[in-house]
């Protein structure tokens, strides 16, 4: 069982962040928790691995503090 649970996160990992956000919104209509819960993670780590962006100096300058 801990196999096939491997192969398919390994699966969700190759797929584009797009592709997940459509398969994570497709698991909470139909009722799969489960799946849904490792699509959720698989977005949060790739989120969280990402450089953060740059802050825009203009914006900086608009900011009070």
């Amino acid at each position: 069982m801990a196999h096939s649970h491997q192969s398919r996160r390994s699966y969700l990992q190759s797929l584009g962040s797009q592709a997940l956000v459509d398969l994570s919104d497709c698991c909470c209509f139909r009722s799969l928790s489960r799946l849904g819960v490792v699509v959720d993670q698989i977005l949060f780590e790739r989120q969280v691995a990402q450089p953060p962006l740059p802050l825009d100096p203009e914006i900086l300058e608009l900011l009070p503090y």
